[in-house]
């Protein structure tokens, strides 16, 4: 199914797995560390006894499928060259504020390598101040059996310099260089997506191109040399947008917020190719200035991330909220800090999140709880 009546942008997130490139998010003025802090908010009712951390069924992670690991596809050298704080970072397990469908490439059998500066892109805004967080990094993408989602991605754009199979780096309004772009490695696409601030005299398009290339070729290489770029199957090329309703985030936020796809016409990128095939969803809603205000993902056979982001303390394991609609081996948990509050439930080991920044609704802790219970319960 190919609907281009709503759309995810490519400017600058091919490299947000399923969530719109140039996706920023709303964040506070004040500190940015976030370690999850305190709240007052109280869940809506208490945590039973069915509900434990032992008893929850998170499902097991897949195997590593065929292609290449991480340090492979992301060699110190040609990362630096580009964006020289970034360090190798499981994007999905170690950032504060992922998104769900980042992990939609390696459901589907391929991969999603990151190295950054230790922020997340959500967690970034274009009309930011000094102390707040910036997002600088790398991701590569590998989709098998993408060779017809490759060519769907260039005819499916309004203009070629659009597609996000185009290489090209370029700079923004909001000072900063992306570099997009992908190639084909046998039947695999590779996607290969920077950020840089402008905060350095190199730092720009003309001087980062030609690097950006060497790390594309680079992946391509690797992907080339590995099973990934030979697996032969269905070859889907079918993608779509999630339907966004912005009733249930609009009951509990202070701000006006929109959904951020909705009469666009940007074509889609690896993401929504690889989302598509694996049954997620991401809604993204925005307030001013297109900073992100909201964003919920659902990816079916995912909640081992939890688990696992509950092992490195970036999902808060004290923080348990009890939801309507919540089976014996279901779960939730609330997460809050200076940035955003999550919630995130896995049930029947989908991984579904619902988060909300601190300056879309000024009790986040207990809006976004209420967006939560209102939404998984209807």
């Amino acid at each position: 199914m190919h609907k281009k009546t709503v759309t995810r942008g490519v400017v600058a997130v091919a490299l947000l797995a399923a969530l719109s490139t140039g996706m920023t998010a709303c964040t506070p003025t004040t500190s940015a560390d976030p370690t999850p802090i305190p709240t007052d908010a109280s869940p809506s009712s208490s945590p039973t006894s069915d509900h434990t951390p032992a008893t929850t069924d998170f499902g097991t992670e897949p195997s590593a499928g065929g292609a290449p690991a991480c340090d492979a596809l992301l060699p110190d050298d040609l990362v630096r060259a580009l964006v020289p704080d970034a360090e190798p970072v499981d994007a999905i397990t170690e950032l504060a504020h992922p998104a769900a469908t980042w992990n939609a490439t390696r459901l589907a059998g391929g991969t999603g390598c990151w190295a950054s500066n230790g922020s997340s892109p959500l967690d970034d805004r274009a009309a930011r101040t000094a102390d707040e967080p910036a997002y600088e990094g790398v991701r590569v993408a590998v989709l098998p059996d993408a060779a017809a989602a490759f060519r769907t991605a260039g005819t499916d754009a309004t203009a070629p310099a659009e597609s996000a199979t185009t290489v090209r780096c370029a700079a923004s309004d909001a000072a900063r260089v992306y570099c997009n772009g992908g190639v084909l490695a046998g039947t695999a696409w590779v996607d290969v997506a920077v950020v840089r601030l402008q905060t350095a005299s190199d730092a720009t398009p003309e001087a980062m191109q030609p690097e950006y290339e060497a790390l594309l070729e680079h992946a391509r290489e690797t992907v080339a040399a590995s099973p990934a770029a030979s697996v032969d199957g269905d070859d889907s090329d079918d993608w779509s947008f999630t339907d966004c309703t912005t009733d249930g985030v609009a009951a509990v936020a202070d701000t006006t917020l929109r959904d951020s796809v909705t009469l666009t016409d940007t074509p889609p990128t690896i993401d929504e190719f690889a989302q598509s095939r694996v049954g997620g969803s991401t809604c993204r809603f925005v307030g001013p200035e297109y900073a992100t205000g909201a964003v919920y993902a659902s990816v079916p056979d995912s909640g081992w991330v939890v688990e696992q982001r509950l092992a490195a303390g970036t999902v808060d394991r004290d923080g348990r909220v009890d939801l309507p609609g919540l089976g014996a081996r279901d779960a939730a948990w609330r997460t809050c800090d200076e940035l955003a509050c999550t919630v995130d439930v896995v049930h029947d080991r989908t991984w579904t999140q619902y988060l909300l920044t601190t300056e879309a609704a000024s009790d986040t802790a207990a809006a976004v709880e209420r967006w939560a219970a209102s939404s998984f319960g209807s």
